[in-house]
């Protein structure tokens, strides 16, 4: 059994840090070449990161998945990629997740999202048909959050509203001090294993951190818990897969169910006793299921 620390290291191996202008915005990215596969014969795969994160939250997926050659960016504004020059809205995600796909010359790869990551990649496709497959980890589905989900949401969104209206040094001590990092992450990891959840919180302080500024925070929060992926899916019709997360408490399992049914060609997979950190918790499960899904998809 694989952990996603030991998918991460198999990543790290072929990893080549690259970066690229969208809209003069420098974009930093991480190339996987395929390893069982010649690079120049295998199919190709773009990572959309989820909110606060950067390309390492999924880079499990990249070292799991070593028949594909696997693109990774740093959203802008997150990690080492410049932010935006407008506001970080979806809908101008959107449009820099476009121009970055064309900038490094893909055409018609598969996309895997993680939680924000899968409105980016719902909206691109339900406007542009730009995916010839489409995978969805902890999708952002709707769903009733209620309880203290739903107080933290709340709670969450005033904290960060105050950090970027205050002065930038104060607003930075907020939103990067470790006490909200770290009841983020205990909040999060559902596991009862002791080890994984110090490596989990140990993550998220190396990286969740990796930001531009308390605007970046404050408007991309906004963005990911002011969409779902609901007006997308009539417009996605290339094969999809949706894993969800028994115990997610971004998105609610049946509101899951329900729009994988809803959709065209998609197929849906629960993971039990996990909840919104798939990539973390379960990356083993995850990509075993990947990689059935992949598998069946025509040459």
């Amino acid at each position: 059994m694989k952990t996603a620390a030991e998918y991460m290291e198999l990543a790290n191996a072929r990893a080549t840090q690259r970066s690229v202008l969208v809209d003069e915005n420098e974009c930093k990215y991480w190339f996987y070449p395929a390893t069982t596969t010649p690079s120049a014969k295998a199919k190709n795969i773009v990572l959309v990161h989820g909110y606060r994160g950067d390309h390492h939250g999924l880079e499990s997926f990249a070292g799991g998945l070593s028949d594909y050659n696997i693109y990774a960016p740093d959203l802008p504004g997150f990690g080492v990629s410049t932010p935006l020059k407008v506001e970080h809205s979806l809908e101008n995600y959107v449009l820099w997740f476009k121009g970055f796909i064309k900038q490094i010359g893909l055409v018609n790869p598969i996309s895997i999202g993680h939680s924000f990551g899968t409105l980016i990649t719902s909206a691109l496709e339900s406007k542009e048909h730009t995916f010839s497959a489409m995978i969805f980890i902890n999708p952002v589905g709707g769903g009733k959050v209620q309880g203290l989900s739903r107080f933290l949401m709340y709670f969450v969104k005033a904290y960060y509203w105050l950090a970027h209206v205050l002065p930038e040094s104060i607003g930075l001590r907020m939103v990067k001090t470790f006490l909200l990092v770290d009841s983020m992450s205990s909040y999060t990891t559902k596991s009862k294993n002791k080890s994984l959840r110090t490596w989990i919180k140990g993550q998220h302080r190396q990286h969740f951190n990796s930001f531009a500024n308390s605007q970046v925070v404050w408007e991309s929060y906004v963005a990911s818990i002011s969409n779902t992926m609901a007006p997308y899916i009539n417009g996605i019709n290339v094969p999809s897969l949706l894993i969800a997360a028994e115990l997610d408490e971004v998105t609610p399992v049946e509101a899951v169910k329900k729009m994988s049914n809803d959709m065209n060609s998609a197929v849906m997979y629960e993971i039990a006793n996990c909840g919104h950190l798939v990539h973390y918790e379960a990356a083993e499960e995850a990509v075993d299921q990947m990689t059935r899904f992949l598998e069946g998809l025509p040459n």
